[in-house]
């Protein structure tokens, strides 16, 4: 029984997005509407969520499998609550290692930057790979998930920071692990002293 977890293990490693690219524009497949940035940000339970794609979602859970099965995946997150920056989060504190990431289109265009970074969907998942696993990962990746798959970043540990840019080099999120680290375990509290 082989299994992982969702933290980052090794520095240097490859980090890919199973799924829904980030360059989706598509409210339908990934959205805002009824996520928890609304909930959390602006305190409002509003809006449809993204629908459901069983296919993908089915293609992206063999995929992400058959990785952890082969031994090519080190850490696998889902993005589903939050969306990707919190899993991203999530993976960096988890693994106390850093993270530089490249997210969106190729040049600047109308796309929402919360919806990029916090929009939620279905069939999501962030995965890290050795980078002596990534011919064999992307060769399978081509032929199983075709058009469903990116990569976007690596593993880094460089003043243990996470790093997320657009890909012309917009600098939308860099802040340092402990910081997140801090804030997240003291969110419980500071939410319940707000009530």
């Amino acid at each position: 029984n082989i299994s992982t977890g969702q933290g980052w293990k090794n520095e240097g490693d490859l980090i890919y997005l199973l799924g829904t690219p980030s360059t989706c524009d598509e409210e339908s497949q990934v959205a805002l509407g009824a996520s928890e940035y609304l909930a959390s940000v602006f305190d409002k339970v509003a809006g449809r969520p993204a629908k459901v794609d069983f296919e993908r979602e089915k293609k992206v859970q063999v995929a992400c499998r058959e990785g952890i099965a082969q031994g090519w995946i080190n850490s696998a997150h889902d993005s589903s609550e939050g969306g990707i920056a919190i899993a991203l989060a999530e993976s960096s504190i988890s693994g106390d290692l850093g993270a530089s990431i490249q997210l969106g289109a190729e040049q600047a265009s109308s796309s929402r930057v919360d919806r990029l970074l916090f929009g939620e969907g279905g069939a999501r998942i962030i995965v890290s790979v050795s980078p002596k696993h990534q011919s064999a990962w992307e060769s399978y990746l081509q032929d199983k998930l075709i058009g469903f798959w990116e990569q976007i970043g690596i593993v880094t540990s460089k003043d243990k920071e996470l790093v997320i840019e657009t890909k012309y080099n917009q600098t939308l999120i860099k802040v340092k692990i402990d910081s997140m680290r801090q804030t997240w375990s003291q969110a419980i509290e500071k939410r319940l002293a707000s009530s």
